[in-house]
C-alpha cells in the first residue's frame, strides 16, 4: 500500500473518530455536550440533528460514492464549531485546535481522495 493511501485513510479514521464521539455525546445528552450547545443558544432538538448529521457524515465517507459529499457536509460542523468557540472566548487548546484540526484532516482527505479530485486529476 502506498504511502498516500495511508495517510488517506488514517485521516477518515481520525474524522470517524472525532465525528462519531461527538455525534453520540451529543444524541445522548451527555453532560459537557449539552452545557456547551446550552451556552451558544441551541436546544435539545438542534443538540439531537446535529448529532445525527455527524454520525451519519462519518457513515458516508466510508462510502465510497458518498465520501466528498460526506466529507463537504461534515466540514460546516467544524467550522461553525470554530466560529462559536472564538465569540464565546473558549480556551483556544482545549476548543479550536480540535475543530481546526478536522477541517484540516478534511482537506486532507478530499485532496488524496482516489475517486474524487478538487485540483489534480
Amino acid at each position: 500500500m502506498n504511502t498516500t493511501l495511508v495517510i488517506f485513510y488514517l485521516a477518515l479514521l481520525v474524522i470517524s473518530f472525532v465525528y462519531l464521539a461527538a455525534g453520540f455525546q451529543k444524541i445522548s445528552g451527555r453532560e459537557p455536550m449539552k452545557s456547551r450547545m446550552a451556552e451558544m443558544n441551541q436546544g435539545g432538538v438542534v443538540r439531537l440533528l446535529i448529532g445525527i448529521a455527524e454520525i451519519v457524515g462519518v457513515i458516508g465517507i466510508w462510502l465510497p460514492a458518498t465520501r466528498p459529499l460526506a466529507l463537504l457536509c461534515l466540514m460546516p460542523f467544524s467550522i461553525g464549531g470554530l466560529a462559536a468557540h472564538i465569540v464565546l472566548r473558549h480556551n483556544f487548546r482545549e476548543r479550536d485546535i480540535p475543530a481546526v484540526l478536522m477541517i484540516v484532516l478534511i482537506c486532507v482527505a478530499l485532496w488524496l481522495d482516489p475517486s474524487f479530485s478538487i485540483i489534480f486529476n
